[in-house]
């Protein structure tokens, strides 16, 4: 029998850098709604929820095909809530009502710039290999190596990393970062480690033009822009 896929989409009510971000309008159509389309046309995905307590983002993610089944308890839906708590919940609450799945896909609204195909390379990637959990990542536009203190008092600029050098970009290492777009995990994993990252974990390699993760006003502005330079071109 082939394993079962669950997406969740968490999107909690109280964003305060920027106020209602997942309901934000981008390229005429909410936030949240570019995540819900990308999980629909997703074929590795058996079912996807939103998970939200707010009724508004409910509202909305119903009015544009989103699956949301439950509201969030207002303890998971605090600056401190952890996402894998939210992620076992959305489980538990499926299996309370004979639903069971073998693997989970968190999606987070703010990285709308995700392909349907990124989904499902990733948890066919995930599949396909000797590890609990994928996680996807985008390289640093700027090398780590590089990071410098700069003192309070009198300005002063120290380095940050004892093997500093301020060598050319082309000559630094390859580091990466996660991108907020895709953690994908084997649920059995997921409850015994309560973590998307283990010693098991490997990464899924995207694009910069793919990786945007709105966090500040300043994104959302910068997403909408992209859009319409694309529309455009």
């Amino acid at each position: 029998m082939t394993d079962r896929v669950l997406g969740v989409i968490p999107s909690r009510g109280g964003s305060k850098r920027v106020p209602k971000k997942n309901i934000r309008e981008v390229s005429d159509k909410p936030l949240i709604a570019h995540t819900i389309d990308q999980a629909s046309d997703a074929s590795t995905l058996d079912r996807t929820i939103v998970s939200t307590e707010d009724d508004e983002i409910a509202k909305i993610a119903t009015d544009y095909g989103g699956d949301v089944p439950f509201r969030r308890p207002d303890e998971l839906a605090s600056d401190t809530a952890e996402s894998e708590d939210v992620v076992i919940h959305a489980l538990d609450w499926l299996a309370s009502q004979g639903e069971q799945y073998d693997y989970v896909c968190l999606l987070q609204v703010t990285t709308p710039f995700r392909l349907a195909d990124d989904i499902d390379t990733a948890v066919t990637k995930l599949r396909k290999a000797e590890m609990t959990s994928l996680v996807s990542v985008t390289t640093y536009d700027t090398p780590p190596a590089w990071a410098l203190t700069m003192d309070d008092q009198d300005g002063r600029l120290e380095k940050s990393f004892d093997h500093w050098t301020p060598a050319r970009s082309q000559e630094a290492p390859t580091l990466y970062h996660p991108n907020g777009a895709i953690f994908v995990t084997e649920v059995s994993s997921l409850r015994d480690e309560r973590t998307f990252y283990t010693k098991d974990t490997m990464g899924y390699e995207m694009p910069s033009s793919r990786s945007l993760d709105i966090d500040e006003p300043i994104d959302l502005e910068i997403a909408r822009a992209l859009i319409e330079w694309r529309t455009n071109r």
